[in-house]
């Protein structure tokens, strides 16, 4: 019985947990020499159908991730499409 509660708490307490979802530390993000405000992310390409008249084929451009953040079809609040940035670790 204690052990059953103990998970429970502990399954509990881990899933309170809430930490935001920052653009900046998904692996999407495309940053800017603006600022990280007027970053990109390349989860979200712009559909070109100029392609489709001139035949030229022209470099990718990205929703802004303010765009992606607001719209729920796309990222939204929640950051549905968020996956963390794999961080270097020195082996010092």
């Amino acid at each position: 019985m204690y052990l059953f509660t103990f998970l429970y708490m502990f399954l509990l307490t881990n899933s309170l947990e809430i930490k935001p979802k920052f653009c900046v530390n998904c692996r999407y993000f495309i940053s800017n020499n603006e600022g990280a405000e007027y970053g990109k992310c390349s989860k979200f390409p712009i559909e070109n159908t100029k392609y489709l008249i001139d035949g030229i084929v022209t470099e990718t451009e990205y929703h802004s991730c303010n765009t992606a953040r607001s719209w729920d079809r796309l990222c939204g609040k929640e950051a549905k499409e968020y996956k963390k940035k794999y961080t270097k670790r020195s082996l010092e």
